[in-house]
């Protein structure tokens, strides 16, 4: 690990325990990776809240299930217009095909753990994957620091759910000579009985550099994903 992953993970830790975890209940017992179907389907609601609230349709379809991988079908929808990928899904519920914010499709080895699972109550976890960023051909790494924090309700459009809270920082492979890395920040609430997550809000942002009184902080996102309906497969 370089020394500048290292400091990463030891600064997202630190910012992690500090963000403070809100009044859950604790989480008895542990939470499994899901067990995908064909024809799973979920549908998210995406509210923009760096657009004054627009809003798109996710749609989310389990395409085909083998022994170590599930491939699901990505759709989106808004006002301009439908995009459409297809990520890849490991046994152990972690991104092994994906694309994080606005780059592109790309593998990952190992899979990303965005949950790691099994969820147990006051579960840390950190982890840095290699990868080759596709805009320049060099070697970089995201990082990803991730903390069970209990169970709390949720509602959302899809009904009640007692869920499992997580606190997630991730630090993406873009960082430039004039900016830092992307940090984006998450909070996530899972279902088990909905197999995967029912809201999930994000807020992300870089810093200009070098730092100073003009220094800027820009802000990438800030978004809240709710289910809507959750159709279980065959």
């Amino acid at each position: 690990m370089t020394t500048l992953a290292s400091r990463s993970l030891y600064l997202l830790g630190i910012a992690a325990l500090l963000a403070g975890c809100a009044a859950n209940t604790p989480l008895v017992g542990s939470v499994d990776a899901p067990h995908f179907a064909v024809g799973d389907h979920w549908q998210y609601r995406i509210t923009d809240n760096l657009r004054r609230g627009v809003q798109t349709r996710l749609d989310v379809d389990v395409m085909a299930v083998g022994p170590n991988v599930a491939r699901l079908r990505l759709v989106y929808t808004n006002g301009e217009g439908r995009s459409e990928r297809v990520e890849e899904v490991d046994a152990g519920g972690g991104l092994r095909v994906a694309a994080l914010g606005y780059g592109p499709i790309r593998p990952y080895s190992p899979s990303l753990k965005l949950l790691d699972f099994p969820l147990v109550g006051g579960k840390v976890w950190r982890q840095t994957v290699p990868t080759i960023r596709p805009d320049l051909q060099l070697k970089d790494a995201i990082v990803i620091f991730g903390q069970v924090q209990g169970r709390t309700p949720v509602t959302v459009p899809a009904g009640n759910f007692d869920t499992v809270a997580v606190y997630r920082i991730l630090q993406l492979d873009d960082g430039e000579f004039w900016r830092s890395r992307t940090t984006r920040r998450d909070q996530v609430r899972y279902a088990a009985e909905v197999k995967g997550v029912v809201r999930e809000d994000r807020d992300a942002e870089y810093r200009e550099t070098p730092s100073g009184p003009d220094m800027a902080v820009i802000r990438t996102e800030n978004t809240t994903t709710e289910l809507v309906a959750f159709t279980p497969g065959r």
